[in-house]
């Protein structure tokens, strides 16, 4: 993992996608490492990189931002650095998917002594929502749950855009974060978040620090 110290951080973006057939997982971790060491930790305002795997084989890039316009100006200069074409061309193109979620929190920091981060998407039911009031829930899911769980590091709320914001927790294993997020459906403050989610809409996955 890849940390500065730039205080309160403001973006978080997140890329998941697959590799090419014939490329080897040990080939993707290496160009990763390489992509971070030679481009990502020489960007301004880039606090921190994970690349992540999950249990279908997929892979993810997690960068957080001290502020918006850090992590576009990161995007921007990324086709041009060696390193970022050299692991682009071991991924299938058509498989990535890329997000900028603006932190709905004050004060969030890079977390520490993590393994695992849960990532899920999803859109509100536009009849029941109201952005406070989701924070308010998502504040009280912390005061109420997830401080029942030494294994929790850090959760916040994103929004991606208009009709898409996100739900991100740092949990000190996968094993954890699955079963803190399995308990949702049975505790009353969690429910209430759940209720203002089109579950349709939700896509949500556990991930695991590979480098």
């Amino acid at each position: 993992m890849f940390k500065k110290d730039l205080g309160s951080l403001k973006t978080m973006g997140f890329a998941r996608y697959e590799k090419r057939d014939g490329v080897e997982t040990a080939e993707i971790i290496e160009a990763a490492l390489n992509w971070r060491h030679d481009f990502l930790s020489t960007q301004e305002g880039i606090a921190t990189h994970c690349f992540l795997g999950n249990d279908k084989g997929h892979f993810a890039d997690a960068i957080m931002a001290r502020d918006h316009q850090s992590f576009m100006a990161m995007c921007e200069a990324h086709p041009q650095a060696k390193s970022s074409q050299e692991f682009m061309a071991l991924l299938k193109p058509d498989s990535i998917r890329l997000t900028a979620n603006t932190i709905l929190k004050e004060n969030v920091t890079a977390p520490t002594n993590f393994s695992s981060i849960e990532f899920g998407t999803f859109s509100p039911k536009p009849e029941v929502f109201d952005e406070e009031k989701m924070l308010e829930i998502s504040n009280r899911i912390e005061e109420n749950y997830l401080n029942q769980f030494t294994e929790a590091r850090a959760h916040f709320m994103g929004k991606i855009d208009d009709t898409t914001y996100s739900e991100i927790a740092f949990v000190e294993n996968l094993g954890m974060a699955r079963r803190i997020c399995n308990g949702y459906v049975q505790d009353d403050t969690c429910l209430e978040l759940l209720d203002i989610f089109d579950p349709e809409s939700v896509d949500l996955d556990f991930w695991f620090k590979l480098a």
